[in-house]
């Protein structure tokens, strides 16, 4: 699904306490639009996506944390004002 997104770049993810099995997951986008856009189009496919992890136990819950946007290096904003 994300890497049928424009401006999908990549994501990480890392085991921050492997006693409470609870993960951290970050997905990098060129642009806020392009994540925007990605949740737009596949809504309903990610949604399900979800319900069939959470059925079969894989995930407990998935929370939305924020958004955060750095500076290129030529001092540009990711998202333009």
């Amino acid at each position: 699904m994300l890497s049928e997104a424009d401006g999908y770049m990549l994501t990480e993810s890392w085991c921050e306490s492997p006693q409470k099995r609870q993960y951290r997951v970050r997905d990098f986008w060129k642009w806020h639009r392009d994540f925007e856009n990605f949740r737009a189009r596949f809504q309903s496919r990610y949604g399900e996506f979800e319900s069939r992890m959470l059925s079969d136990g894989l995930i407990e819950k998935e929370e939305f944390l924020g958004a955060y946007y750095e500076e290129q290096a030529d001092g540009d904003d990711l998202v333009p004002s």
